[in-house]
């Protein structure tokens, strides 16, 4: 026995014998199915071959019967023309009849096998009556109606009739003339059927007769009855019944098949019984050899075919029961067992689907020792698991009381909620004060929100919503209504039914709170506590959409304080951000009910008035704002008085959202504030073309430095004595390109406003000093220095001094190749800074020139404490020199402070010999304008630099001349 067979294995029916039993039941079914056909087969062609003989033979028999019948009757007609047998008929004269048919009757007798022959005269009697038959014969009855039919009707007939004996007639009438003269009968055996049948057939034929009330059958004739004998003992004729054939066996192993059928198809009430008798003994015996070699072959296909089974199974078997062995091992875990025994080669000649079981064994064993070490592996890991799920439990337990949060949880098949203590004492309730009923839970809350919590709570236990989390306001205990934070998670069965839902109360109330400051915070303005910008903006959106609607007017003002910055920097930004809070609440106290004032930042506020229809209501409205600002502001102890310039911006059909109608007023505003600060302006469509033109100069000025399109012109200072050229003033020039150039008074102020005036201004500095340098190279011994303008912004530019320093030392110059202008508003702005700057510029050798002095706020005495070293006298007073006294006083005063001061003195603006001579008496002996040159090209004034000395002495000998 093999040593992996036990004993249970060895009881097992083989599955070799189980496939060859199935297959043989299978195959001799099949055999004998097909034994059974093959002989139905055999049978069937037999019983048809039959049928066809059986209706062959019955075909003959009837075909013979016919041609008797007319044969005797056309011996019937032939007879009467027999010479003188018409006339003897028609006169009735029987001797006459005999004479002359006796010599006619032997022939007739041996011709056509008659037994009876008469003729009849027109009463129906018999004339002549001649026959053979047996004594005590007498004529059927049906012939007497034959005879009549023949005689009225001049029409023959045959019938055949079997009472006694059994014969065949034919009835004539015979004609003379014309007329019917009697009839004759002629009259034959049917046994003579027999004879010619067997002539025709090499089958036997036994006919009987059929008499009603007869009991007995009457052979009517039988061929070759000497061999017939057996069968005539045997009565199996007698017994036959007509339509059933049947086989006879008879002595010496013949056998017969008989086949009866009625021979006449008449309606007489007698029958002829025809057998047609064949030997089928040689038929049948081929049949039952064909049946027993069938059954042989049979057999001997099944006993080849177990025996190609057992030859081509034994092998898959036995390495199908190897495998049927071996997968029980693997629940054993004896994988090692497995290997080895299906390692071991079995030869075959090709690779089957066993080969593929074994191989899926094989992996299958390495798989699940695999399996079983992962498994190994995962339990180890899940005990680990498990602990770390404990300390984690252990965690949650510190958690859920570190959180401070109150728990619950509902059973909702049982409608009862668990309450954690913690979530009772958020509600201000004693752990005994509390039931299991979630009534305790949805009645404390606010009436507005009950609905909103059963709502979520129903979408998600339907499973509408993932979790639960939702918001809600709950009545505490002794603290009125505070805000709590639920949430919750529904546990399901198999069929997604919730049956439990537990979560957690957080306290938001304190976090509401702060959310709703911040929504506060988000909409108005911190320092003012007014709306800010989005509010603003979504009100103004409402209006547009009430006057598209129902055509309610509205206006937009864009108030912009006067000279806020100078507040900011004179007294501080604490001071400045007191006034706009002051300045704030004043605008809120004037407004109509219903209007809005926002700030917008800085010191801008916006104000939106409703129901307005004409500008004359915004226009008391402005004006009842501007009598709130007449009393000054106190601050302290310090008293401010404010102004601000207004653009009004009255709701029109064509807009259609916030920013316009806001752009627009803007626009107003900054016209108002450019034309006439403190003034308020409506808006109309030619401001935005002027802003479009701002924004159009803006952006090409943004991009002007990128393309190189400013260049420096410079226009000489002169001494007006000698005309000695001492220096240059560098003058920025714009020339765009492909375009005309842009005079500066459009640009420079732009420059101011939108901050470009600094990198202009560092790109001034560094061209200046280049150009200076350049020309130094030219005339080492001529220093030339090229004035420069600075404004308040730039002043206060933290890189400009550097800028100046590194351009000095990069070409190699000293401060004294530089001046720098600066207007008294600048300096004013900021002294303290100025001061220091003014320090700096000084430090490193750089001139100061106070540019268009008398035009600021500042007084002469503010000379002596500014470290100016030129005062440049505006053009506007040099221009009125000889035309208005008071001019000449200003400027005489100036020259005498400048020159107590220690100060060199520039005129701006020298255009005729007289306001030079005027500049000279008064002791101006420096100056520059249009008299001498405008500000022309680098290299058009280069051509002055190599004869500076007495370089404009001609022009000036020329107006003296």
């Amino acid at each position: 026995m093999h040593p992996l067979t036990n004993r249970k294995d060895s009881q097992v029916f083989s599955l070799k014998w189980k496939l060859l039993l199935v297959f043989g039941v299978l195959l001799g079914g099949l055999f004998t199915a097909f034994a059974v056909m093959n002989h139905g087969n055999l049978q069937g062609q037999y019983d048809e071959l039959r049928a066809v003989e059986q209706a062959r033979s019955q075909k003959q028999l009837q075909g013979l019967l016919r041609q008797s019948h007319a044969d005797l009757l056309n011996t019937a007609h032939l007879v009467p023309s027999l010479s003188g047998l018409r006339q003897a008929l028609k006169r009735g004269d029987a001797g006459e009849l005999g004479r002359l048919f006796a010599p006619q009757w032997a022939s007739l007798q041996v011709d056509t096998d008659l037994v009876l022959a008469g003729f009849l005269d027109l009463h129906g009697r018999f004339l002549l009556e001649i026959q053979i038959l047996e004594a005590g014969y007498e004529p059927p009855e049906r012939l007497w109606s034959a005879v009549d039919h023949a005689l009225l009707r001049e029409t023959p007939s045959t019938f055949t009739d079997c009472r006694s004996p059994c014969l065949s007639y034919a009835v004539a009438p015979v004609l003379a003339n014309g007329q019917t003269v009697g009839v004759v009968v002629l009259a034959r055996p049917v046994s003579h059927l027999v004879v010619s049948f067997h002539e025709l057939s090499a089958l036997d034929v036994a006919m009987f007769s059929l008499v009603p009330g007869a009991d007995e059958r009457k052979l009517i004739g039988i061929t070759r009855r000497d061999r017939l004998t057996s069968l005539l003992d045997s009565q199996e004729l007698e017994n036959m019944a007509p339509n059933q054939a049947r086989v006879v066996h008879l002595d010496g192993g013949l056998q017969l098949e008989l086949m009866p059928f009625l021979l006449l198809d008449d309606a007489s009430d007698h029958q002829i019984l025809s057998v047609v008798i064949t030997d089928v003994t040689t038929v049948r015996r081929q049949i039952a050899i064909a049946q027993r070699q069938n059954v042989l072959m049979g057999v001997a296909g099944m006993l080849l075919f177990a025996m190609v089974v057992v030859a081509m199974t034994r092998v898959p078997l036995f390495r199908l029961r190897r495998v049927a062995r071996l997968l029980p091992l693997l629940a054993e875990r004896r994988f090692s067992v497995v290997r080895n025994e299906l390692n071991e080669p079995v030869r075959q000649l090709f690779p089957d689907e066993l080969s593929l079981l074994e191989r899926t064994t094989l992996r299958l064993a390495d798989r699940l020792e695999r399996l079983e070490a992962d498994v190994r592996r995962q339990r180890e890991s899940l005990d680990l698991k498990v602990l770390e799920l404990s300390i984690e439990r252990e965690r949650y337990a510190l958690a859920a009381a570190g959180t401070n949060d109150g728990l619950w949880d509902w059973n909702l098949e049982t409608n009862e909620i668990f309450y954690s203590p913690r979530w009772k004492a958020m509600v201000g309730c004693e752990s005994s004060e509390i039931t299991s009923s979630p009534h305790e839970w949805f009645d404390r809350l606010h009436p507005d929100d009950l609905p909103r919590l059963q709502r979520e709570l129903q979408a998600h236990i339907e499973g509408h919503s993932p979790w639960l989390e939702t918001e809600q306001r709950m009545r505490h205990g002794a603290d009125g209504y505070r805000w709590m934070h639920f949430r919750g998670l529904a546990v399901r069965n198999a069929q997604g039914k919730a049956h439990r839902i537990a979560g957690s109360m957080s306290d938001v109330t304190e976090r509401r709170r702060i959310e709703e400051q911040l929504r506060h915070d988000a909409l108005h303005d911190h320092l003012t506590q007014l709306p800010n910008r989005t509010l603003l903006v979504d009100r103004l959106e409402q209006a547009i959409t009430r006057f598209q609607r129902s055509g309610s007017g509205f206006a937009v003002l864009f108030l912009d304080l006067d000279n806020f910055k100078t507040v900011n920097d004179s007294l501080g930004h604490l001071i400045g951000d007191q006034m706009l809070h002051q300045m704030g609440l004043r605008l809120r106290e004037r407004l109509r009910p219903g209007d809005s004032v926002a700030r917008f930042g800085g010191d801008e506020f916006v104000l939106l008035l409703e129901d307005v229809s004409s500008e004359e209501e915004v226009q008391q409205v402005v004006t009842r704002l501007r009598s709130a600002m007449e009393t000054p502001v106190s601050v302290g102890d310090q008293e401010i008085f404010v102004s601000f310039s207004v653009g009004i911006a009255l709701g029109r059909p064509e807009d259609r959202c916030a920013e316009d109608v806001l752009r627009n007023a803007d626009t107003a505003m900054y016209q108002a504030k450019l034309h006439n600060p403190g003034s308020s302006m409506f808006f109309h469509g030619g401001m935005r073309v002027s802003a479009f033109k701002r924004l159009t100069l803006e952006t090409a000025l943004r991009r002007a430095l990128e393309r190189q399109e400013f260049v420096l012109h410079y226009q000489p200072v002169v001494s007006l004595r000698e005309g000695d050229l001492l220096g240059f003033e560098a003058l920025l020039r714009w020339q765009p390109l492909g375009d005309r150039p842009i005079s500066p008074a459009d640009f420079i102020p732009l420059a101011e406003q939108t901050g470009l005036i600094i990198p202009i201004g560092r790109w001034v500095a560094e061209q200046a000093i280049e150009q200076a340098a350049r020309w130094k190279r030219l005339c080492p011994d001529v220093c030339l220095p090229i004035n420069i303008n600075v404004s308040g912004k730039q002043f206060r530019d933290p890189e400009l001094l550097p800028v100046m320093e590194q351009a000095l030392k990069r070409h190699g110059l000293t401060g004294r190749y530089l001046k720098v202008e600066i207007t008294e508003s600048a300096v004013l702005e900021n002294v303290a800074q100025a001061l220091s700057v003014m320090a700096s510029l000084k430090d490193a050798g750089i001139d100061l020139c106070m540019d268009d002095f008398g035009t600021g706020y500042s007084s002469l005495s503010q000379l002596k404490d500014l470290p100016f070293d030129v005062v440049k006298i505006d053009r506007s007073f040099v221009h009125r020199l000889t035309t208005d006294s008071r001019h000449v006083g200003i400027v005489r005063a100036v020259t005498a402070i400048a020159r107590e001061l220690n100060k060199s003195l520039v005129a701006e603006g020298v255009e005729t010999p007289e306001q030079v001579a005027c500049l000279l008496d008064l002791g101006c002996a420096n100056g520059q304008g249009y008299l001498f040159s405008p500000a022309v090209e680098a290299d058009r004034a280069e051509s002055w630099i190599g004869h500076a000395e007495g370089c404009f002495a001609e022009t000036l000998s020329r107006l003296n001349g």
